[in-house]
């Protein structure tokens, strides 16, 4: 009986003169490896506003809200949800548009901190009869560099396309006639599938 509890002894003092296995956090800075899973980030630059990581997040830890008086989208990670799965960045059509860093410090006594959460506003475009949101001018414009010369296929394209040349949105009007030239107007799936019926059987 009196061996098993020697050696448990000896284990214990070596333990304690021994090299720690563990890190000193949070006296000491961790330094995560590359390939570390932390907070997602938003690249401006590469984010084109589709929602896809809103859609696939599986903690709902992305909101996306579209604000009709700025008219703008803004995307914003609550990182006090996010279970850090890699799906946003994974699942982004840009590949880059959110990538994960190898920060993970969230520890905080205020929920509402700015570090608790990352956003991200892009302008909208809205359809010109009927006002609904058809998404971003970045998604728009990335479809046009993915399409190439299969952009002047699309009207909704073209007309953004023509804005890198000063062209400028008219102000919305709705309209309860659908007229022959509004095909070449921005407008959501709804009203252009009314203008091209209206125009091919009247």
């Amino acid at each position: 009986m009196m061996t098993p509890k020697i050696r448990e002894i000896k284990e214990a003092i070596s333990n304690i003169f021994s090299k720690r296995f563990t890190t000193k956090f949070p006296f000491e800075v961790y330094e995560p490896v590359e390939t570390y899973r932390g907070k997602p980030l938003f690249n401006p630059e590469k984010c084109v506003g589709c929602g896809a990581c809103v859609q696939v997040c599986p903690a709902k830890a992305i909101d996306m809200v579209d604000d009709l008086v700025e008219k703008v989208r803004v995307l914003t990670v609550k990182y006090t949800d996010c279970i850090y799965c890699g799906q946003c960045q994974e699942k982004c059509i840009v590949e880059d548009g959110i990538v994960q860093t190898t920060d993970f410090t969230t520890a905080t006594f205020d929920r509402s901190e700015e570090r608790n959460y990352n956003c991200i506003e892009k302008e909208l475009v809205f359809c010109e009869r009927c006002g609904a949101i058809i998404t971003t001018v970045d998604h728009l414009k990335w479809l046009i560099k993915r399409l190439g010369a299969y952009t002047y296929g699309n009207p909704n394209l073209v007309l953004i396309k023509l804005t890198d040349l000063g062209y400028s949105f008219p102000e919305m009007r709705p309209r309860e006639i659908i007229r022959r030239e509004e095909l070449f107007k921005l407008l959501c799936p709804k009203c252009r599938h009314l203008v091209v019926v209206e125009d091919a059987f009247k």
